[in-house]
């Protein structure tokens, strides 16, 4: 059924699929199945969105930082706004694998870094030199 819906591309069609579904006749130990497989599956999807979400999101972070590394102390914004080492933020910028899994920011720690962003650009412009 799972594959059946996916395809469908209509609500008619859907419904269609749902009603010739709800035709098959299950034992009540079959139907508790059926509903732990659809829970199972819909679990995985969920989790598939949310790990393609976290790369999508590390993905424009870094188009976002461009070459700023270049021009500022990341090891510094690390340590200061992080209390973390060069390293720990490196991994998140560049989505590298840490202990098996793709490192990537938190929302927290997105909104920490914007601070962070925020924080030395307000000192940058207020530097007065004549």
């Amino acid at each position: 059924m799972m594959v059946k819906l996916s395809k469908a591309t209509t609500d008619k069609e859907v419904d269609d699929i749902i009603n010739e579904h709800n035709q098959i006749e299950m034992s009540e130990a079959e139907k508790q199945q059926y509903s732990d497989n659809v829970i199972a599956d819909l679990e995985n999807v969920l989790k598939a969105l949310d790990d393609d979400i976290e790369e999508l999101r590390a993905a424009r972070i870094r188009e976002k930082m461009g070459d700023l590394d270049q021009a500022i102390s990341f090891a510094y914004i690390a340590k200061n706004y992080f209390g973390k080492s060069y390293s720990w933020l490196a991994q998140r910028l560049n989505g590298s694998k840490v202990n098996g899994k793709e490192a990537h920011f938190n929302r927290e720690e997105v909104l920490q870094l914007q601070s962070a962003l925020n924080d030395l650009g307000k000192k940058l412009s207020s530097i007065v030199l004549l």
